[in-house]
């Protein structure tokens, strides 16, 4: 089953856009404060852009989105394509696995930005076990290395009780490991409940990438803990 797909998924997202409405405007403000290159983007696990912001998207000549599931593109469209046809924005949609198709299409868009949104931290869920899903994302980061690239992902997801509201995103550098003082720290200020699932994404950016680090209220009782970041082409 395809956790971030299919109706279910769809759904869930457009019944939950008020619950996410504070993680995704963090996530827009954090995009649209950087500098990446914004003449070309190719947009990995694009699904329908729940919380991807079209301020963003309108930045860039064109767009290629991937995503397995068939019901992406049409929803996609509907939420981003009026605002960025508009604009003069080329949007092409692909239906497929744009995952296993990344050292071609890094051959064939090598200027492009590439932008991972929210699917690295959903291969511990497809893979055979977890040190294979650990080898495919250190595989993922030698691929990216010719091309200026980043990632959204969950770090860690699971029950949590926040004392209050969650907390304000916070900055750092990548990697940072779960057992340090500051991801302890920002696990107990989001209530976070043991066990916390580990999504395996400690290492998915290279080191001293500077990364935020956002609080999703996912579902009442239940929290992810975002991580984004990226780096340009070389590293």
């Amino acid at each position: 089953m395809n956790l971030t797909g299919g109706w279910h998924w769809h759904w869930r997202a457009w019944r939950s856009q008020q619950r996410w409405a504070s993680a995704s405007a963090h996530i827009e403000a954090w995009l649209l404060a950087q500098t990446m290159p914004r003449q070309q983007l190719v947009l990995i696990g694009a699904s329908a852009g729940w919380m991807m912001p079209t301020a963003w998207l309108a930045q860039f000549k064109t767009i290629h989105a991937w995503d397995i599931d068939p019901l992406a593109a049409p929803l996609f469209r509907w939420r981003h394509g009026t605002t960025l046809k508009h604009l003069g924005v080329a949007l092409h949609m692909h239906t497929g696995d744009g995952l296993a198709r990344l050292p071609q299409l890094v051959q064939a868009h090598s200027d492009a930005f590439f932008w991972f949104d929210n699917v690295l931290g959903q291969l511990r869920f497809t893979g055979p076990d977890l040190s294979s899903v650990e080898w495919q994302l250190y595989q993922i980061q030698k691929n990216m290395r010719s091309v200026a690239w980043g990632s959204v992902h969950d770090r860690m997801s699971g029950r949590c009780a926040p004392k209050g509201a969650l907390p304000l995103p916070q900055e750092g550098l990548a990697p940072v490991a779960m057992d340090s003082p500051s991801a302890q720290t920002w696990l107990h200020r989001m209530g976070a409940i043991s066990p916390c699932l580990d999504h395996l994404t400690e290492h998915v950016l290279p080191k001293g990438t500077p990364v935020q680090h956002t609080a999703w209220d996912f579902k009442p009782g239940y929290a992810h803990w975002l991580e984004m970041g990226w780096c340009p082409a070389g590293q």
